[in-house]
């Protein structure tokens, strides 16, 4: 027979005909030796793909299915079934009860109704709650009162309310006996990043890396030992207003695995698999290792860069003081023990004092980088280098054409030689008249100028050039 699915597309139907929650129905607890699989595919942004493999004992005919353990942010929408022993069974309906247990619900569902007030000596004061829209409200011995001494004391819990949330299935059955049943959905409250460390050498120009995975869980439910896959890319979803909110994650926990995480292609994404099988508790940032690697060549650059086109028609800039960028190259190629797809995250650069002592020279963002390209780490700016601009000269040829000059001071207060790109934006039409140092023309609004800087020296970067808009 061929394998059965079904894809429920109404959001958290709620059955007038369903029974009381636990009345009448089989129970599937993720708790239990039902399941037999669970896989956790973990995206970049709030978004996980939870799949299962329970083994559930139905009746002959229709009944009713509780499928406890889902997180408290599922989407019930994207529910598939996926009957795979091929004993048939038709889905009809489905809830998701969410109504979580909690004090001020179980108050709220008895409004109206008797309670009791245990006092010390064991005698009981019975009451009316009235409300409890800011605060409980109770009718005691014919007066309303706000407090009643002694333990608050309830003859039974009110229906519909849950300790987890829970899907609700209404089945049919062909006949009695058990079924293993793949389930899959997506839920909110799961994401990864990822983490680079970058030792530089007493050299500082190769680093031993160490790249980490850091997944969260928010999701409201904890997964035991499930396989776990994390998808790099940047999957479209559509924008839903969500009503439930997350409370932060207090736990941090780490697993080192032996050998690199396997990864291969799916669509136009990377899927990098986590060796084995761990555990992801509610509310916890665990930390998994990516990859090591040593020896990679890392290329320092100083880098000042202007983008301010007005200047060169007279709109401010005449004279400033501007910071130089220190910049960090990596090539991302084998050549370079690399030459792998980088998920999107942070990079941490350290180097070593004279000591020994481990410091944070800075930190940059990456997007998500194939390999064979060049990663371009911005850590900071340099202390003991200053770029000072001036405006030497301006005049206007026309309505639309302006000519003028520009002196850039670089002064270089370090003890070693030192080469600065000087990244212009460059407005409309120009033309470079006059130079002291040759550029390159980078694209249609950009020149790069490449002034070499003694230790301890001056250099001063010159040039005259025409616009017009």
């Amino acid at each position: 027979m061929t394998t059965m699915k079904w894809l429920i597309l109404a959001a958290a139907t709620i059955l007038a005909a369903a029974p009381a929650a636990g009345a009448d129905r089989n129970v599937s607890s993720s708790e239990s030796e039902e399941r037999t699989r669970l896989e956790l595919t973990v995206y970049n942004s709030d978004l996980a793909l939870v799949r299962e493999t329970r083994t559930v004992k139905l009746p002959d005919g229709e009944s009713w299915l509780e499928f406890r353990g889902v997180p408290a942010r599922i989407d019930p929408r994207s529910l598939i079934v996926d009957q795979s022993d091929g004993r048939p069974f038709r889905l009809i309906e489905q809830s998701y009860e969410f109504d979580l247990m909690s004090r001020a619900k179980i108050l709220e569902k008895y409004v109206g109704r008797e309670l009791t007030w245990i006092q010390e000596d064991g005698r009981r004061l019975t009451g009316k709650l009235l409300g409890t829209a800011e605060g409980p409200v109770y009718e005691v011995d014919g007066e309303i009162v706000f407090e009643v001494p002694g333990r608050l004391a309830l003859s039974s819990l009110p229906e519909n309310l849950r300790a987890r949330p829970t899907m609700v299935w209404r089945l049919d059955a062909d006949r009695e006996g058990e079924r293993a049943i793949d389930v899959s959905y997506l839920t909110g409250g799961l994401s990864w990043s990822a983490d680079y460390v970058f030792q530089l050498d007493d050299q500082g120009d190769k680093a031993d890396v160490q790249a980490w995975v850091t997944v969260q869980n928010r999701s409201g439910t904890t997964f035991d030992d499930a396989g776990l896959m994390l998808l790099a890319g940047d999957v479209n979803r559509v924008q839903q207003t969500h009503g439930r909110g997350s409370p932060k994650p207090e736990l941090m926990a780490m697993a080192t695995f032996d050998g690199n995480m396997a990864q291969e292609s799916v669509g136009d994404y990377h899927l990098y698999t986590v060796p084995g099988h761990t555990s992801l508790r509610d509310q916890e940032i665990k930390q998994v290792s990516l990859f090591t690697s040593s020896g990679v060549p890392v290329q320092k650059r100083y880098r000042l860069e202007s983008g301010n086109m007005g200047r060169f028609f007279g709109r401010g800039g005449e004279r400033g003081t501007e910071k130089i960028a220190v910049m960090h190259e990596v090539k991302n190629t084998e050549d370079d023990h690399l030459g792998v797809p980088l998920p999107a995250g942070i990079v941490r650069i350290y180097g070593t004092s004279s000591s020994g002592a481990r410091q944070l020279l800075g930190e940059s963002q990456i997007d998500h980088t194939p390999r064979d390209e060049t990663l371009h780490l911005q850590t900071g700016y340099a202390f003991d280098l200053v770029a000072d601009r001036k405006r030497m000269e301006f005049r206007s040829m026309g309505e639309r054409t302006h000519e003028s000059v520009w002196e850039i001071e670089l002064r270089n207060r370090s003890d070693h030689d030192v080469v600065i790109e000087v990244l212009e934006a460059m407005p409309g039409e120009w033309t470079v008249l006059e130079t002291s140092h040759d550029f390159a023309k980078l694209e249609a609004f950009q020149a790069r100028f490449d002034v070499s800087v003694p230790a301890d020296g001056i250099s001063v970067l010159r040039y005259r050039i025409r616009t017009s808009n």
